[in-house]
């Protein structure tokens, strides 16, 4: 189900608000704080006793859940993973976290409006929405939201988009960044799958590049080189060690979320940037390598090899696929079974032929040996349709036997 994220900055809210924001923020971080180590002296206390020990801190009950909810789920985080973790804390400026039915949006007077539960008091009227500033690109989603339909001389429009159904709103949340406040939250729906036709391109994820995309028929193919991500990585490496064994959890975690945002970035760009050759390509599909096991094979590799086990994949396919849906291109898994030894041009498999970064086939075929994969992978069967046909090969076994 693909995903996007609208963030809107506050329009100039008043003194008043900015400072009961603040106070909510303190308030919500010290209910975390509260819940998660009560929950390690009592491991068996119950939600409700947890709500009723965080009653009297000064927010709406709706966050007082909230609180409490974000509370157990980073203990249990932490229970999971207690000889490498320290004990979680929450710091004053966490972002405060709304249930998707306690947020609304609302056009009034020509401003788009949010209406959020806070310490004020009595029910939540029109007069105690804040302003929100939006561009072309929210305001195209926003009214998808608010009205049902979708405006499609706007340029965000796609085709796709006609296919759009079940669209849901996400939880939000209100933080404060570089003095500036914004509320963000989520977009979900769901694309009707169209087939559009056969061609594919070929990814391929590697050591050298973090991926390359490749058209076997062209001959064409794009890569994003690994080199300064991979030295982003050691260097962030170098850096955990460092905290951990000066056991400095707060800033530990504080790397931890800036690396996370660098791997995030760079995962939007290759797979916007791979969609958009698929587009250029003519392709309808784009087929990648079934990597569901590659940690497993972590013991077998160097210790060069770092950046690119710390590589976030999963990030990266998720990215890609939801990208690709929104383009109405299909994202196909193949086997990636000895990829890299295969000759794209002949066929012919051994594992000799692959030296380093060059591939030369028995052919006398000369690529890149990451490009050569990519357009190995863009010619081999999806993982559905292998299944389907060892099951139906099984039946007739079954049958003439």
């Amino acid at each position: 189900m693909p995903t996007i994220t609208i963030k809107l900055p506050l329009f100039q809210p008043t003194n008043v608000k900015e400072k009961m924001y603040e106070t909510m923020q303190q308030n919500f971080s010290e209910a975390c704080n509260i819940a998660i180590q009560y929950k390690k002296e009592h491991p068996a206390v119950t939600k409700s006793e947890l709500d009723k020990r965080l009653a009297p801190i000064e927010l709406p009950s709706t966050l007082i859940q909230e609180a409490r909810k974000l509370a157990l789920s980073r203990y249990e985080d932490w229970k999971q993973n207690e000889k490498t973790k320290g004990f979680p804390s929450f710091r004053g400026r966490i972002s405060i976290l709304f249930n998707n039915q306690n947020w609304r949006l609302k056009q009034d007077n020509g401003y788009l409006k949010l209406g959020i539960p806070t310490m004020e008091k009595g029910n939540l009227t029109i007069d105690k929405y804040v302003p929100l500033k939006t561009n072309a690109y929210n305001h195209f989603w926003i009214g998808f939201l608010l009205t049902g339909e979708m405006d499609k001389n706007s340029p965000f429009f796609q085709a796709s988009y006609d296919s759009i159904s079940k669209l849901k709103k996400g939880n939000g949340q209100l933080f404060n960044k570089k003095g500036k406040w914004y509320f963000s939250f989520a977009l979900s729906f769901e694309l009707e799958k169209k087939s559009t036709g056969t061609k594919s391109i070929g990814v391929d994820r590697g050591l050298k590049y973090i991926a390359v995309a490749g058209d076997r028929e062209t001959g064409k193919y794009i890569h994003f080189n690994g080199k300064q991500i991979g030295h982003i990585r050691r260097k962030f490496f170098k850096l955990r060690r460092k905290l951990q064994k000066a056991k400095n959890t707060k800033a530990l975690k504080r790397l931890e979320n800036k690396e996370q945002r660098i791997i995030q970035y760079w995962n939007h760009v290759i797979s916007k940037k791979m969609v958009q050759f698929a587009k250029d390509c003519g392709a309808s599909i784009i087929k990648i390598e079934d990597l569901s096991s590659i940690r497993s094979m972590k013991k077998y590799w160097k210790k060069s090899d770092r950046n690119i086990h710390s590589w976030s994949f999963f990030d990266l396919e998720t990215k890609l696929i939801y990208k690709a849906q929104l383009a109405e291109l299909e994202v196909q898994k193949v086997d990636p079974y000895k990829t890299s030894q295969e000759c794209s041009k002949c066929g012919h498999t051994q594992k000799k032929n692959r030296r380093g970064s060059l591939y030369t086939g028995s052919c006398g075929y000369k690529q890149n040996a990451d490009v050569n994969a990519s357009f190995v992978i863009s010619t081999r069967p999806s993982k559905d349709i292998t299944a389907a046909l060892i099951s139906f090969a099984r039946l007739l076994t079954e049958l003439y036997t």
